[in-house]
């Protein structure tokens, strides 16, 4: 299972960009899993020192700073934009049509493993479809106590905490229930699909020559423009320290 990490709020950023870069990383990449974070100056870091020094705003209720709320504002969006690119970067990445590709390349290998990959895909779009906090937060049942509150928060009437919880539950249910009976039907496509074996697409093709300039995700972001240039920095380093390494072999021991 390959899994990675996408942080949203790089200084560059905007709403677009996040969802461009995301369609490109699903064409491109043969990523199973992908979990997003706002780009947060964590307490104790380097970032969040400088900040602090300069008099930026960050949020001073340290219970947010678990990298999946906003604590900081971006020089290229709003608040708001920035924490609706957040929520659209999930729903982008965890499209049905992306879980029918993304279980479709796994079951195309040999060892490869659809059952497992759509069992962790489904725990982290319902955690933030419908119980909305980050996955590595979530679980199968969500826990409430009527007289857990946070300091301040006035205690709810037990007639109006237990029904809504009840119909949170019911309603959460019925949305996990629906999601389970659609991807299993797309899993049972998937692994009776007559070019299971044969299947193939752009990120799963063997590496190409040309693929650092026939490639979007060297060059429609700038992080790709970055790699590329270090690449070549490398490539030009080792080019020509070849000739003093060769000329250093030939030379007869003293």
């Amino acid at each position: 299972m390959t899994y990675a990490g996408y942080i949203l709020g790089f200084p560059a950023d905007t709403k677009e960009s996040i969802l461009r870069d995301i369609e490109i990383i699903k064409r491109e990449l043969p990523l199973d899993i992908l979990e997003f974070f706002f780009l947060t100056p964590l307490p104790g870091s380097e970032d969040h020192k400088k900040l602090l020094a300069k008099g930026v705003w960050m949020d001073p209720d340290i219970n947010k700073y678990d990298l999946n709320h906003r604590v900081s504002h971006h020089a290229k969006m709003t608040d708001a934009e920035w924490e609706e690119a957040y929520r659209a970067a999930w729903q982008s990445f965890y499209t049905f049509d992306h879980i029918r590709t993304i279980l479709r390349r796994a079951a195309a290998i040999p060892n490869g493993r659809p059952k497992p990959i759509l069992s962790t895909i489904g725990w982290f779009k319902l955690m933030t479809d419908y119980e909305g906090v980050h996955p590595l937060e979530g679980g199968a049942f969500r826990l409430k106590y009527r007289r857990d509150r946070r300091y301040g928060l006035k205690l709810e009437s037990p007639f109006v905490f237990y029904p809504r919880y009840g119909y949170e539950i019911v309603t959460k249910a019925w949305n996990y229930f629906r999601f389970f009976l659609r991807t299993r039907r797309i899993l049972k496509e998937v692994l009776e699909a007559p070019d299971r074996s044969t299947y193939s697409d752009l990120a799963i093709e063997p590496p190409r020559d040309d693929e650092f300039e026939q490639l979007s995700l060297y060059h429609a972001t700038s992080g790709g423009e970055a790699a590329l240039a270090r690449k070549a920095l490398g490539d030009s380093i080792r080019e020509s320290a070849r000739p003093a390494a060769v000329a250093m072999s030939a030379t007869p021991a003293q």
